[in-house]
């Protein structure tokens, strides 16, 4: 299965969603037709497969990533800056994939679904990795600000994907950079108004 599921990746990102076919996956894997709609049932649910593995695999790279930041992370732009870089280059690293579920997403709007759960983790992991932060400083929009901030990368990913604006590209180095510092300059974080976290050494 994990070989299938494999391939059918693979022939998504090179094929596209439109042209992509469960006998391309099954020549390509030398299996036949009839055994994948044994196991899968139909194109739709092995399509799910795919992005469900997808989704699996960058939920233990991102829990990865928040147990360096709350290590390492002196400051909330650290932790803004290290989520946002991980977002931009799992959407570069996985454009094709997107990009065909979001096309999917225009006929089956609840494919999305487990897209969208998968970014209100994200959200909900950098809130209480900020939480620290932000504690006992009488300020109670911080939090809303911070999912408002993730939406507006989210949405601007989702649009280079789709519609490739410009002028920054989803795979330039430079968009990283970009998106994280439009996220600092609209929460406002400065070494001012924003405490360091303090050194237990």
């Amino acid at each position: 299965m994990e070989a299938l599921l494999d391939v059918g990746r693979r022939l998504i990102e090179e094929k596209g969603i439109d042209d992509f076919s469960i006998s391309d996956v099954a020549d390509a894997a030398g299996s036949s037709i009839g055994s994948l709609y044994f196991r899968f049932g139909s194109r739709d649910r092995f399509v799910d497969e795919v992005m469900q593995r997808l989704i699996s695999r960058y939920s233990d790279d991102f829990a990865r990533l928040m147990a360096e930041l709350n290590a390492s992370a002196r400051g909330p732009e650290d932790v803004i800056i290290g989520v946002i870089g991980w977002t931009v280059r799992s959407f570069a690293r996985n454009q094709g994939l997107l990009r065909a579920q979001l096309r999917r997403t225009l006929e089956r709007p609840q494919a999305w679904r487990p897209f969208q759960n998968f970014a209100r983790q994200i959200v909900g992991e950098t809130l209480r990795s900020l939480e620290p932060f932000f504690q006992n400083r009488g300020d109670d929009e911080w939090q809303l600000r911070v999912q408002i901030a993730m939406q507006i990368v989210f949405g601007t990913l989702n649009n280079i994907l789709i519609n490739r604006p410009g002028p920054l590209e989803i795979d330039d180095p430079r968009t990283a950079g970009e998106l994280g510092k439009a996220a600092i300059r609209y929460l406002g974080l400065d070494e001012k108004n924003v405490p360091k976290r303090r050194s237990t050494s």
